[in-house]
């Protein structure tokens, strides 16, 4: 069911925190926290180690991006939040 909402939902704002989280802004009013330090170590999420780019985080509305480099949809940032 929260799957489902999230789908329907589209991401209003990224901020970028310490330690390599993101606080993802929804705009059902709901908000997904999610810790990008533990797949660091990744080919896909690697480049994020640059604290520079990592806090250069956008949104279209439906994924987030790095300047190009990098991109995660609104669903896996909620799959890998909740793993």
């Amino acid at each position: 069911m929260f799957l489902e909402v999230i789908q329907l939902s589209q991401i209003i704002n990224v901020v970028p925190k310490e330690d390599y989280c993101l606080e993802i802004i929804l705009d059902n009013g709901s908000s997904i926290h999610l810790s990008l330090k533990s797949r660091l170590g990744t080919i896909r999420f690697g480049e994020l180690t640059d604290m520079e780019l990592f806090k250069k985080a956008t949104t279209d509305g439906i994924c987030i991006n790095w300047e190009g480099k990098v991109e995660i949809s609104l669903s896996e940032a909620f799959q890998l939040a909740q793993k």
